[in-house]
């Protein structure tokens, strides 16, 4: 891959997500009508009141797939099939998170909670969890994270059907921010968008670099000998 041009690189990324990405545009065609039909506090009330004893529970622990602990663990379970599959994981969580601090400090949004400071009792709020209420909340770093894990991980993934599934569970940590009041509709999306096209243009600077074709990378915690159990 080291000889390949960076037009060709990209274009063996977008084929190699295709089975998330493709899918994703469909769901981001809805998310825009949705905005484009409907203000910001319309949808968040609307989707406020969706609550339901179960998901409090649900959503309140599912969350935390897009948290760094889970990015941690991650990346830590890829180094048992391949270092360079773990060191390209870390490295996009890397560049997707600074990109969105960046942002997060750009647009300075209010969180759900800070925005209706002055009407928090017409919000759902789920019993036990901790809210946020600052100015960080666009776009949502909960679902940039799990956009990147999706993204990757359907890259490396033998089976592309794979991808399918890393999407579903991207867009229910993504749902759950929304669910738990910590952002908006407009951050998740936003959020979702960061997460894949930085992840994307990641993917096809940093894995094509020479030094990540040394057989060393192909190695891993159960297979000391170079194989060829990535891209």
């Amino acid at each position: 891959m080291a000889n390949h041009t960076a037009g060709s690189h990209f274009r063996h990324v977008i084929t190699a997500t295709r089975t998330l990405l493709f899918p994703f545009l469909v769901v981001l065609a809805g998310c825009l009508i949705v905005k484009l039909l409907f203000d910001k506090e319309s949808i968040y009330f609307f989707l406020n009141g969706l609550h339901f004893p179960a998901g409090d529970h649900f959503f309140a622990w599912f969350t935390d797939v897009g948290n760094t602990p889970t990015a941690i663990a991650l990346t830590i379970i890829l180094l048992f099939f391949s270092y360079r599959m773990s060191f390209v994981l870390a490295s996009t969580y890397v560049f997707t998170t600074l990109v969105n601090f960046g942002l997060k400090f750009l647009f300075s949004f209010p969180r759900p909670t800070k925005y209706f400071e002055d009407r928090l009792h017409d919000l759902y709020l789920v019993p036990g969890v901790h809210m946020l209420s600052d100015f960080l909340s666009f776009p949502s770093g909960h679902t940039v994270c799990a956009f990147t894990s999706a993204t990757v991980l359907t890259y490396y993934a033998r089976n592309k059907a794979w991808g399918v599934l890393y999407l579903f569970l991207a867009l229910l940590v993504a749902y759950s921010r929304i669910y738990l009041s910590q952002h908006f509709f407009e951050d998740v999306t936003m959020g979702a968008v960061t997460g894949i096209t930085l992840s994307i243009a990641w993917l096809t600077f940093i894995d094509q670099q020479s030094f990540l074709e040394k057989p060393s990378w192909r190695k891993s915690i159960l297979n000391k000998h170079p194989g060829s159990g990535d891209h």
